[in-house]
């Protein structure tokens, strides 16, 4: 005999989940941002070390948190892919002095002109500022290579969860690549001394 409460329960927690998973979209994947395609740097140093002086704060308007890939993991995968001690002795540190993104809320016009254009309700702003110092046995700098790099877009009204992640991760990718850019000459030129064959 047919059990009506137990596949009416059935059927509504079904019902239930078909909603979350509406409401929740399941979390997009991207892509790793790597530089392996690169040639690495083979630096005659004993070794690299990261340290991170950007703390992001916990609370609006910042979303380092809330990305596919933030611009501090970012930059992390491009000192592992790109620079390479090979040395017996000696320091690379890579100081991140900033790797900030923000996302603030854009004021929007009311009325008829609202419903006609798509407003931009959003911008997002992301900056990354790194020195990369040479240190002596006393840890203190040698030489150093900075490079400092911003990005700014809009977000429309309406995007989907997916695309906005979409949109986060397509300008990490830009920056860490436009990063890339600007401090590879420099290495070649101020770190001339301690590059293998390139």
């Amino acid at each position: 005999m047919c059990n009506l409460p137990r596949l009416a329960l059935v059927f509504g927690f079904g019902l239930l989940l078909a909603a979350c998973s509406s409401v929740n979209p399941p979390m997009q994947r991207f892509p790793d941002i790597s530089f392996a395609n690169l040639p690495p740097f083979q630096l005659d140093l004993g070794r690299v070390e990261v340290v991170s002086q950007y703390q992001p704060p916990a609370q609006a308007p910042h979303i380092e948190t809330d990305m596919p890939v933030s611009p501090e993991n970012a930059l992390k995968r491009w000192v592992q892919d790109r620079l390479k001690p090979v040395g017996r002795g000696g320091v690379l540190r890579v100081l991140i002095k900033n790797a900030a993104a923000t996302e603030t809320p854009l004021k929007t016009e009311q009325g008829m002109k609202s419903v006609f254009e798509k407003q931009q309700v959003a911008r997002v702003d992301m900056a990354v500022e790194v020195a990369l110092q040479i240190l002596d046995e006393h840890q203190f700098v040698v030489t150093e290579v900075t490079g400092k790099v911003e990005r700014s877009r809009t977000e429309p009204e309406g995007m989907k969860l997916n695309e906005r992640d979409k949109l986060l991760y397509d300008m990490v990718d830009d920056l860490i690549r436009s990063f890339n850019s600007e401090v590879d000459p420099q290495i070649h030129d101020t770190f001339g001394r301690w590059l293998g064959a390139q």
